[in-house]
C-alpha cells in the first residue's frame, strides 16, 4: 500500500522523523508516508505547496513514526547527481541548505541576490561562516541585487564578496554553488537560479547537481573557472564601506 505514495525517487530524509526516506513532497520538504497524516495521503500528489510542519503542530492527534520502535533505524540515503526543475519534487533551497551544513568551504556566483532568497539560506550560512570560508560573486546587472542582502553577507565572518559594478559593459550571467569538501566529495549546482525566493523554491529554474565523484573533470573545470572569475579585473572586492558606490551601480541598471 505504501508504494502507492512513492511519487518520486528522491533520496531525502523525512523532515518529520529524520529517519526514513521522504517520498512525498511538501513545501517544507520531503515526508515519509509513515509520518504523513493519514487523512492527507489521498491528496499526496497535490501536497507540493502544503505546509506540513504547521499542519502537524496544529493537529494534536497526529504522531510521528519516530516514536514507533519498528522505525527507529535510520534510512540509507544515497546522494547522487541529479536534475532539479519545476517538474521534480526537489526544492533547491533544501538541497543547498543540506550541502551548507557539511561543506568545508563554499564558492557562489550568481547574477543577483535578493533578500527574500538569501533569507532562506542565511541561517545555515551564518553557522557555516563561523568555521568555514564563504566567497560570493554577484553583479549590479539590471539593478536586481538588493543592497540589504549584500549587507547581510558583509556581516558574516570569514566571508568575502566581489561584485561586477560596471554592468553596462560586462555581462556576468554565471550561476553556480560550489560546496568544497576533501577526498572528492565536493558537490556543485549549476543552472539558471539566482538567489531569490522564487528561484530557490517554486520558480521555473533548471539546475544540475553534480557530484565530484561522478564527474571529477567537470567539477575541476568549474572550480578553475570560478578562480579565474574571482581574480578577474571585471569584479572587485566590496564591503559596507562601498555602500554608496554599490547603490549607484545598482541605480544605473545595466541593460
Amino acid at each position: 500500500m505504501l508504494n502507492a505514495y512513492k511519487f518520486a525517487d528522491v533520496r531525502s530524509v523525512c523532515i518529520i522523523c529524520d529517519e526514513r526516506v521522504g517520498t512525498i513532497q511538501t513545501i517544507d520538504g520531503m515526508v515519509c508516508p509513515y509520518c504523513m497524516p493519514k487523512e492527507l495521503l489521498p491528496q499526496a500528489v497535490s501536497l507540493r505547496k502544503h505546509r506540513i510542519i504547521i499542519y502537524c503542530k496544529t493537529n494534536p492527534g497526529w504522531e510521528s513514526c519516530a516514536g514507533m520502535p519498528q522505525y527507529q533505524e535510520k534510512a540509507e540515503i544515497e546522494d547522487r547527481s541529479a536534475a532539479i526543475t519545476h517538474s521534480t519534487p526537489t526544492i533547491l533551497a533544501d538541497e543547498l541548505n543540506a550541502q551548507i551544513e557539511t561543506a568545508e568551504s563554499i564558492d557562489i556566483v550568481v547574477s543577483f541576490i535578493k533578500q527574500s532568497g538569501l533569507s532562506l539560506l542565511l541561517g545555515r550560512l551564518a553557522d557555516f561562516s563561523r568555521r568555514g570560508k564563504l566567497r560570493v560573486i554577484t553583479t549590479a546587472y539590471m539593478g536586481a541585487t538588493e543592497y540589504e542582502a549584500l549587507n547581510e553577507l558583509f556581516r558574516l565572518p570569514n566571508t568575502e564578496v566581489r561584485m561586477e559594478l560596471n554592468a553596462e559593459s560586462t555581462r556576468l550571467h554565471a550561476k553556480s554553488f560550489i560546496f568544497n569538501r576533501p577526498d572528492g566529495d565536493s558537490v556543485v549546482f549549476v543552472g539558471s537560479a539566482n538567489i531569490s525566493k522564487t528561484a530557490l523554491t517554486d520558480g521555473e529554474e533548471w539546475v544540475v547537481k553534480l557530484l565530484e565523484r561522478d564527474v571529477p573533470e567537470v567539477v575541476r573545470e568549474l572550480r578553475m573557472s570560478y578562480e579565474m572569475l574571482w581574480n578577474s579585473e571585471n569584479v572587485r572586492p566590496v564591503s559596507q564601506r562601498n555602500r554608496a558606490e554599490i547603490e549607484s551601480a545598482l541605480e544605473r541598471r545595466g541593460t
